[in-house]
């Protein structure tokens, strides 16, 4: 499993403008294959957001982000962020469910 990290800093008065703007693509993210995706706000900076989604492949993700229909509400919420925006893969090495076993997901070279 693959964990995109996507780091997202909003304008000052835009905030509620581009989570509308922008919560449909959160939302689309599983049918292109994503297991999970969420988008959180930093508490303490309410201007930083942060998307996490969850991948069996990256080139699912790519998919996702070269859509025409994640382009153009990229587009619609441009005005409303700072470029660039940069993603990031981490590899998932541990879950937990409740009320399944927990186990590691994959070995981690030290």
């Amino acid at each position: 499993m693959h964990v995109n990290y996507i780091e997202w800093r909003v304008h000052p008065f835009r905030r509620d403008r581009w989570v509308e703007a922008w919560s449909p693509a959160v939302e689309r993210a599983a049918a292109f294959g994503a297991r999970a995706c969420y988008l959180t706000r930093n508490v303490d900076d309410p201007l930083h957001f942060r998307q996490v989604s969850i991948w069996d492949d990256t080139a699912d993700f790519d998919r996702y982000w070269a859509a025409d229909e994640i382009a153009a509400l990229r587009e619609d919420a441009m005005p409303y962020y700072n470029k660039p925006i940069v993603w990031a893969w981490h590899a998932m090495i541990g879950e937990t469910v409740p009320g399944a076993e927990t186990a590691p997901t994959a070995d981690v070279a030290e």
